[in-house]
């Protein structure tokens, strides 16, 4: 497989589809294990700081994903109710693209130490500088990082001044602490349109990074994109079987970030052909799909950034 090693994303963009997602199951049974993660995390709390919300107000999120969320304010009832096994830490971001998890920090380390019991943590701060990074990087046990390279999508995005240089910056403080640094990439960021992601991976496949996270841009009722389309399904796919092929010993999954119905049911069979390792609330179909090619099923009931 070694001369597949370097295909480069014109390429594979202009390559048949069927070829592609070839050279790339090979290269997942040549380079991984034969196993796949379904993962239902169920056991894993997630906990807002900021409540419902957000001073961002994204183009494609507006808010609406802190709903589900815990405010912080009940976290000590609500372990007790629900019992988790591990809390996903995120909220509303600030003006700038921060979360503001730092100033929670000891109250959260307090509640969590209240109940006797050892809690996984996974971190989502946004671009924090080089103290939050390293505060944070030592209370949590991971840390989902949303990794954006194009300045004209985050502008378009997030409509604050930061730049691709910014992200990087803040990816490079976490990383210098003890947690893992997990790095999502939202596919389709722009408008639904795939942009910068193929130089995303580039970027962190030579800053040595050894997984990674694939979310879907899925238009959401009551934001700025809510009549906007997802990216193509088979461009989508496209991406995933080239992060593959270019770097076979990096592990791939599919969060739970991705339209639902029948663009679910197209992608999911198909990204675990592209390569992908594991995958949130996996499809049936998909699952049938890993069986098929002969891959063993491990459930797993936390965050994938865990995994």
């Amino acid at each position: 497989m070694s001369q597949h090693l370097n295909l480069e994303p014109a390429d594979a963009r202009q390559m048949p589809l069927d070829e592609l997602l070839a050279l790339s199951w090979q290269t997942r049974l040549s380079s991984r294990p034969a196993c796949f993660d379904a993962v239902y995390p169920g056991r894993t709390l997630p906990v807002s700081v900021t409540g419902t919300g957000c001073s961002l107000q994204c183009a494609h999120c507006g808010g609406k994903y802190l709903e589900h969320m815990v405010d912080v304010q009940y976290l000590e009832q609500a372990l007790l109710n629900k019992n988790p096994s591990s809390i996903l830490l995120s909220g509303g971001c600030d003006s700038t693209g921060r979360v503001p998890l730092v100033p929670q920090i000891d109250r959260v380390r307090r509640i969590l130490a209240q109940t006797g019991r050892h809690f996984g943590v996974n971190a989502h701060p946004g671009i924090v500088d080089r103290n939050e990074a390293q505060a944070i990087a030592e209370f949590a046990t991971v840390i989902s990082f949303d990794f954006v390279l194009g300045d004209h999508t985050i502008q378009a995005a997030f409509g604050h001044s930061r730049t691709g240089r910014d992200y990087i910056d803040a990816f490079r403080n976490l990383r210098r602490g003890r947690a893992l640094v997990v790095p999502h990439i939202l596919v389709g960021l722009y408008k639904g349109q795939i942009r910068g992601e193929y130089r995303a991976v580039e970027f962190l496949a030579r800053e040595g990074v050894d997984r990674v996270v694939f979310i879907v841009f899925m238009p959401t009722p009551g934001t700025r994109w809510e009549r906007l389309s997802p990216p193509d399904v088979g461009e989508v796919l496209r991406l995933m079987a080239w992060t593959r092929i270019a770097n076979p010993r990096m592990k791939i999954a599919l969060g739970c970030m991705r339209p639902r119905g029948e663009y679910r049911r197209s992608l999911e069979p198909a990204a675990v052909k592209a390569g992908v390792d594991a995958m949130v609330l996996p499809h049936g179909r998909a699952l049938e799909e890993a069986r098929k090619l002969g891959l063993s099923i491990t459930r797993k009931e936390e965050c994938c950034a865990f995994a």
